[in-house]
């Protein structure tokens, strides 16, 4: 009797660091298809979204700190360049990148980050922008 306890207590062990073993980074290593983006609270809708943060965005983070963001605007599939990402601490998210001649500095608060969701919040020109993105694998 015993023996069976110590097993189940070890495999709650095993299985509790398997989960708590995964740090931010690791998590966050994929491609995240943006779903909703809300502006000081409030959904945007199609044309307003389409003028802040295009519809078809994806952000994929790759390992060397290293971050691509891809849109379709106009029928038009664009690429960001020399994007970059680091953790300031372990909630805080700052992205650097350039699309459509517009270069981005970010610095966002991750709400949630699971392997399938990542929920950011950050401040831009006075208003606040929260957005919801699911991972696309």
């Amino acid at each position: 009797m015993c023996c069976k306890k110590n097993r189940n207590i070890l495999w709650g062990l095993i299985i509790f660091l398997a989960f708590t073993g995964c740090d931010k980074e690791e998590m966050l290593i994929n491609s995240w298809n943006l779903q909703t983006v809300l502006m000081n609270n409030e959904p945007l809708n199609d044309s307003t979204r389409f003028n802040i943060i295009p519809k078809y965005t994806y952000y994929s983070f790759y390992y060397a700190n290293s971050l691509t963001v891809s849109t379709l605007v106009n029928g038009k599939y664009t690429s960001s360049s020399n994007g970059s990402y680091r953790f300031a601490d372990r909630s805080t998210l700052t992205m650097h990148f350039t699309l459509l001649y517009r270069t981005y500095d970010v610095t966002a608060e991750i709400k949630k980050l699971t392997r399938k969701e990542l929920h950011l919040e950050y401040e831009d020109n006075g208003n606040t922008y929260f957005l919801k993105l699911y991972a696309s694998q």
